[in-house]
């Protein structure tokens, strides 16, 4: 068993008691990604995850008619762009998940219900190109707000901000066949995501 597969047992077990369920999947489109500088031993050049589309699913329980706790998985297929001149250019392909679990406060009880929301996990990066992908703490918040359709179907939207703790690693090297010597530093990557679900209640 992987370690996302005992984060999520992990989650469901300490959530067992609740007496609501919900299963949000979404889509949206990812922005920023900037703090993932490229480098070599002739040159240093800032890098970033191009903007494109994601897609989402939330797994979660209901606390109270406040509050609710989730398990957040993410997943982009992008490319790495690096500065080069002034004009970003395609170094590789990329991908990015996250796994989160996290909370959500409620501001009403009405149909239309503003929110504010907060995760932590970890962020999954993978090169297409890199020996093997890597795996940092990220944290999350966001603001959003509901609106209820039926007592079981909720609209969903959010705006969420990640931060991915990198600290300088330095494990993204490229296949020897490639004949690259490039790899990947920095300290935190920075990316949002503007989302839009359909939240479904049991």
């Amino acid at each position: 068993m992987n370690r996302y597969s005992l984060l999520l047992f992990g989650f469901l077990a300490c959530n067992a008691s609740a007496t609501e369920v919900f299963v949000t999947p979404y889509v949206g489109y990812s922005f920023g990604g900037q703090g993932l500088d490229v480098n070599d031993a002739d040159y240093y050049r800032s890098g970033k995850a191009e903007d494109s589309s994601h897609l989402g699913m939330m797994l979660g329980f209901t606390l109270s008619p406040l509050s609710d706790s989730y398990f957040l998985y993410s997943h982009q297929q992008t490319d790495l762009l690096q500065r080069v001149d002034g004009i970003d250019q395609r170094l590789d392909e990329l991908t990015v998940d996250y796994w989160h679990t996290g909370g959500t406060l409620y501001f009403s009880r009405d149909n239309l219900r503003p929110y504010i929301t907060g995760s932590f996990g970890l962020t999954r990066l993978q090169p297409e190109q890199s020996l093997d992908a890597s795996s940092y703490f990220s944290m999350s918040v966001g603001l959003g707000a509901q609106l209820l359709l039926t007592d079981n179907l909720v609209l969903l939207s959010e705006v969420r901000g990640f931060a991915t703790f990198v600290g300088n690693d330095e494990r993204f090297d490229c296949h020897q066949s490639q004949q690259c010597a490039w790899y990947y530093s920095g300290d935190t990557v920075w990316q949002g995501q503007a989302n839009i679900g359909l939240k479904l209640q049991f």
